[in-house]
């Protein structure tokens, strides 16, 4: 059977990839669309932080040299007042659940707003 071509895709139905490779493909592929729908990685994790978190502020920079292997992310938002910056944290790790499956590493600063 032959190769089915869909843009840049190519897509062939009688090969065997191991559930490894696919896993990896698939986390390459959810950033190309990500990309191809228009925003980048740290576009996506922002709108994700500030409308999941409420926030005031928010940062994202890939410091992998443009991989997307690895992000430093900050945040500022209310709903972080009286929280440890443990809490804090698993509030940005569980906004960005899906996004962090990719990754390699994330380093978090967050603060609520400044009085």
């Amino acid at each position: 059977m032959s190769p089915l071509f869909v843009g840049e895709l190519v897509i062939l139905s009688t090969i065997l990839i191991p559930q490894r490779a696919m896993t990896t493909m698939l986390r390459v592929s959810r950033r190309w669309l990500s990309a191809a729908a228009g925003g980048s990685a740290e576009e996506t994790m922002k709108r994700i932080l500030m409308a999941t978190l409420d926030a005031n502020k928010v940062a994202v920079e890939d410091i992998s040299g443009g991989c997307g292997a690895m992000y430093r992310v900050e945040v500022e938002s209310s709903k972080f007042e009286g929280l440890s910056m443990v809490k804090q944290h698993q509030l940005v790790t569980k906004a960005l659940k899906q996004e962090i499956q990719g990754m390699h590493g994330l380093t978090i600063k967050t603060s609520p707003p400044s009085p």
